[in-house]
């Protein structure tokens, strides 16, 4: 009597088919392995990249850089411009150029005292806008007459005569830049 054959051989299947089988499994076995590795790469590379990984903090910057407005020390106060010279605008030609060295101008027109100045000017002030105006407002137009009257606050009005030399506009301020870190 023969013996039955073994449950996991194939009767009609030969050694050659059987290693052949083997390989196959192999194959798909080594391919799937691969192909699981690439998905599992590309996911993490994905949550890399945006951050999501666990324990993953993102990333902070070494430096701060803030950028801090200076502030004009003229413009303080409030600076107001009167013509008292006769030649018409010429309060606002000194009201241009004020501006553009930072002041604060605010009334520009003529003299409300209704005087003629045939000199350089009067820097009319009170007791709190002393400083400003010997500081900023006497070296600009030197030979002005500094004249303290009774005003509490801290304005300054420069009343500009027949003889009040020509200020020149300031140049434009380059634009603050931005430091490297």
């Amino acid at each position: 009597m023969s013996q039955p054959a073994p449950h996991h051989r194939r009767p009609y299947e030969t050694g050659l088919a059987r290693a052949r089988r083997r390989r196959h499994r192999r194959a798909v076995a080594v391919i799937s392995l691969v192909g699981i590795l690439v998905v599992a790469t590309f996911v993490y590379s994905v949550l890399y990249v945006q951050n999501k990984l666990p324990g993953q903090q993102a990333a902070t910057p070494t430096c701060t850089v803030t950028a801090t407005p200076t502030v004009d020390p003229q413009s303080a106060f409030r600076l107001n411009i009167y013509n008292a010279g006769g030649q018409q605008g010429r309060a606002n030609d000194v009201a241009l150029a004020m501006k553009s060295r930072g002041f604060d101008v605010g009334v520009v027109g003529n003299d409300p005292y209704k005087k003629r100045i045939a000199g350089v000017g009067e820097i009319r002030f009170g007791a709190s806008g002393e400083g400003a105006a010997s500081r900023f407002i006497h070296t600009l137009a030197p030979g002005a007459q500094l004249v303290q009257d009774g005003r509490t606050d801290t304005s300054v009005d420069v009343v500009v005569g027949s003889a009040f030399p020509s200020i020149p506009t300031a140049p434009p301020k380059p634009a603050p830049t931005t430091a490297a870190c």
